[in-house]
């Protein structure tokens, strides 16, 4: 799925979530939808109107920001996102 489409849930280790260190990447819930990112803390990515409009370069740029901000600042598994990422379309060009 392109980037502008992916949604990224996770739990820091610090977060109260029954989820605590873990991260998927699923596509935009739309509205009436169930969502599937119940049990996780926090959201990003496609859940950020900015990021909806985004395309091209500021979009993998985006990506590679998001990755940085889980490894570093919520301290997940980067083997654990790297595997998550690979179902957004533009980090899988780069690092599939």
């Amino acid at each position: 799925m392109k980037a502008h489409e992916a949604l990224i849930a996770w739990s820091g280790w610090d977060d109260e979530s029954t989820m605590r260190g873990q991260v998927a990447v699923g596509r935009i819930v739309g509205e009436g939808e169930v969502s599937w990112t119940d049990g996780y803390a926090s959201t990003g990515g496609a859940s950020l109107e900015a990021r909806r409009r985004m395309r091209g370069s500021e979009s993998t740029m985006g990506v590679l920001q998001d990755f940085h901000y889980l490894v570093v600042e919520e301290r997940l598994d980067p083997e654990a996102v790297h595997n998550a990422f690979l179902a957004i379309d533009e980090y899988a060009e780069l690092f599939g």
